[in-house]
């Protein structure tokens, strides 16, 4: 099974363009005027967010899962 991650935003760099969800094919960021919220339970852990963000704001980590 593929690692599952949380992608983080740093948003000093952020100007809420709206590309990463966008491209997401799992809808699992949203972004508002108010900010941007990772849903890591649809995240399906591909990372084309992190490849599409013009600015390079995106990073991700493991998503710490409780068995």
């Amino acid at each position: 099974m593929a690692e599952k991650i949380k992608i983080i935003v740093n948003e000093d760099k952020c100007y809420l363009c709206g590309g990463c969800a966008g491209v997401c094919p799992a809808l699992a960021i949203e972004v508002h005027s108010s900010g941007w919220e990772f849903l890591p339970d649809k995240c399906i852990s591909c990372r084309i967010c992190i490849d599409a963000c013009p600015v390079g704001a995106l990073s991700a980590e493991p998503l710490e899962v409780s068995e």
